[in-house]
């Protein structure tokens, strides 16, 4: 992973695609292979079953929450970096303004963090139990990566892409 620093060095059309095509992307491919590996786990580790139930319901919700991104939010914030690239007008967002849904998927963002803290309490930090077999720890692991991911991918957004986007948006008045 990069360092949010590293981020900060680069034009918001670039971190877009970069959230685009590697963490939307990745939430996709392998959300949905980690949730399944976590339920059949549970299947014979029951201590698991609400740890899988959360990350399942997570995986969900971040598929929603990239479609927002991708087919409303993320189009439009082009759009406003394009425009002050070139010294062009930009119309309104169809809302007024981009604060509702930024407001919106920051909510978003807060709740799968919770979520997550919730996954890492009930697995022990992601450790398996003394003697569980080794695909209990590599299905942990795998979790853990996939959050330590998304707290980058919420970082990246709330820390540089959404703030950004609100000051050309203001610019744009």
């Amino acid at each position: 992973m990069n360092s949010i620093e590293t981020f900060k060095k680069w034009d918001i059309d670039l971190l877009i695609d970069y959230v685009l095509k590697f963490h939307h992307r990745n939430t996709r491919r392998y959300g949905d292979k980690i949730a399944q590996e976590l339920i059949a786990l549970a299947q014979s580790h029951p201590e698991l079953n609400e740890a899988a139930n959360l990350f399942r319901n997570s995986v969900q919700d971040l598929d929603m929450h990239c479609m927002k991104e991708e087919n409303v939010l993320y189009p439009y914030i082009n759009e406003l970096y394009n425009a002050s690239e070139t010294g062009q007008p930009v119309e309104a967002f169809h809302c007024g303004t981009i604060r509702y849904p930024v407001n919106a998927m920051m909510a978003d963002h807060s709740d799968e963090s919770a979520r997550h803290e919730m996954i890492a309490r009930l697995t022990n930090n992601y450790t398996a139990p003394e003697g569980a077999e080794a695909e209990y720890q590599r299905v942990l692991d795998e979790l853990r990566d996939f959050r330590d991911y998304l707290h980058e991918h919420i970082a990246v957004e709330n820390e540089i892409i959404f703030p950004r986007a609100l000051a050309l948006e203001a610019a744009s008045v």
